[in-house]
């Protein structure tokens, strides 16, 4: 597989997963979103700029072992809610994680409204 520049910008609520799903897979390393996690809750949370509210509650689990290019990397399962305020997403997404380097190769995320 071959490297391709992206075909359009990605949107808020794409980037927004992608993070979450990230800060939930490596709660120890730098956030740009600032997801950090509720004393006595399940859930994450972060206050963008603009003062809206994002609160995930995610969870991950192995899904196989693969290899990307020549890279030996772990598939994670991870499903969960994410809400923007006072609307509700479900998420599910694949994540492709290098072993070695512990880069998110890709995020295959898919987003469903579920409450206005």
């Amino acid at each position: 597989m071959t490297w391709q520049p992206a075909v359009r910008e990605p949107d808020s609520l794409a980037t927004l997963v992608h993070d979450s799903v990230r800060a939930h897979l490596f709660p120890g390393e730098l956030d740009p979103r600032g997801f950090r996690p509720v004393p006595g809750e399940s859930w994450r949370q972060a206050v963008l700029p603009d003062g809206t509210v994002v609160r995930a509650d995610l969870a991950a689990s192995p899904a196989t072992q693969r290899r990307h290019g020549p890279r030996a990397c772990a598939g994670i399962r991870v499903t969960g809610v994410l809400t923007v305020d006072r609307t509700g997403y479900r998420v599910a997404a694949d994540v492709c994680i290098d072993l070695a380097t512990r880069a998110v190769l890709s995020c295959d995320a898919r987003i469903e409204a579920v409450s206005p």
